[in-house]
């Protein structure tokens, strides 16, 4: 799949934003990047739920549940990222994550699903409106750090390649808060269980203060227009999509491989333990998870300019499906080499480059409203794939289970790519239809 130049639209030439201020805002969102991705819980929440007598069907249940919430609320929150402030969006996120974290104290059955519906409801939120915003902070748009507002910028490639460097950086920012708050959480999970999602709570609550240094990332409407209604808005954003077969079919892509490391990384949990992994041992394998992800994030920038869109593409999207068959071997040590470098490696380069073309192409009005339509689709893709994943564990091994998801990923793209370049044949037909005889 190669990715086409996205459509430019003319902006006046206005002066530039101080270096200092965006060096302020840099540093505000990297604190806000650390703070809402310590997750003391992550590498500890699927075994909890299993010590408390949740089978891994019902555990996949749970999670549907998330993204039954998460897929219902990504196009409202998207249209509300745009139209009220994307700051406004994270915010609210972190509130809701914050509330849903404290949930798990009273590991009941109906708490635990109210916990997932929240916590569904709150990345609704942060969805598209993270790197929505941290796009408007790199654009040359002067009237942001005036007012907030962010008009409809000029399609520059010098944008694209800082927005790169910048995201890569923030992504660094995560893998070490992540991996300082999974390894963190093993350790306070052994003092007491709930410990790891006290601490998630609360890191959520100190991520709000570092938002309130940053512009609204409020799209600006003419002073004579009204700001569109919700639906008109979204309205729009489908339209954008439609008409742009390449971003259709990397909204596709992106979904589906973030489905995939998903589903992997919460049942591997389970796939560690049955090894006859500690729960302390499968924190720190997941925190080693660290190396490789911060070296190929570190070279993602570098590789994107390099590469071209559709080889970066097949050579990490194949790297995840040979770690997703190292790991169907069932043998210890292939399962580790799969986990930690084949799968991690892969997605440590598709999410920042994918991240990039999508932000490319989506257009500055409805951009926040676009990028929850990855969202809308990852969820999708996770109401079917988590509780199935869950349900097969409990009649087959988790050998054949990752077979599954590696012909999942497979046919996958194969669809989406066979779905994109019949998309962009019909377009050729009507921009240019055969002469009649």
């Amino acid at each position: 799949m190669s990715v086409l130049p996205a459509p430019s639209a003319t902006a006046p030439a206005a002066p530039v934003i101080p270096r200092a201020r965006r060096r302020r805002w840099y540093v505000a969102f990297g604190l806000y990047t650390a703070a809402s991705n310590a997750t003391f819980s992550q590498a500890i929440w699927v075994v909890y739920l299993a010590i408390h007598g949740y089978s891994p069907f019902a555990i996949g249940l749970f999670e549907m549940g998330f993204h039954i919430a998460k897929f219902a609320a990504e196009a409202p929150t998207g249209v509300f990222a745009d139209l009220v402030g994307r700051r406004a969006s994270l915010i609210v996120s972190s509130i809701l994550g914050a509330m849903g974290s404290l949930l798990y104290l009273v590991p009941i059955a109906p708490l635990i699903a109210l916990d997932f519906a929240l916590q569904g409801i709150a990345f609704a939120f942060r969805g598209g409106a993270d790197s929505a915003l941290l796009w408007t902070l790199v654009a040359p748009v002067p009237n942001v750090a005036a007012t907030g507002s962010v008009p409809m910028p000029a399609s520059d490639d010098g944008v694209a390649a800082r927005y790169s460097k910048l995201f890569s950086r923030m992504f660094l920012v995560t893998l070490f808060a992540q991996t300082l708050g999974i390894a963190s959480g093993g350790l306070l999970s052994a003092l007491n269980p709930v410990l790891p999602f006290l601490c998630a709570g609360l890191s959520l609550l100190l991520a709000i203060p570092p938002l309130l240094m940053l512009p609204p990332g409020k799209v600006a409407t003419p002073s004579r227009r009204r700001a569109p209604h919700p639906l008109a808005h979204f309205g729009q954003a489908l339209h954008a999509a439609w008409n742009d077969p390449i971003l259709l079919g990397l909204l596709g892509i992106s979904a589906l491989e973030a489905a995939v490391i998903t589903t992997t990384g919460y049942y591997t949990q389970l796939y560690f333990s049955g090894l006859g992994f500690s729960l302390a041992a499968i924190g720190l394998i997941f925190a080693c998870t660290i190396v490789p992800d911060a070296l190929c994030a570190a070279a993602a920038p570098r590789i994107q300019r390099v590469l071209p869109a559709r080889w970066v593409l097949g050579i990490f999207l194949g790297a995840m499906g040979l770690g997703l068959l190292a790991m169907s071997t069932a043998n210890p040590a292939l399962g580790l080499v799969g986990f930690l470098v084949l799968l991690h490696a892969g997605d440590s380069v598709l999410y920042p480059s994918l991240n990039r073309y999508l932000n490319e192409r989506a257009p500055e009005e409805q951009r926040a409203t676009v990028l929850s339509l990855d969202a809308t689709l990852f969820s999708a893709m996770m109401i079917v794939l988590f509780p199935a994943f869950g349900l097969g564990l409990t009649h087959v091994t988790f050998g054949t289970a990752y077979l599954g998801t590696f012909v999942a990923l497979v046919g996958g793209c194969a669809a989406i790519g066979g779905g994109v370049a019949a998309l962009l044949r019909r377009q050729r037909y009507r921009n240019h239809p055969l002469p009649k005889e």
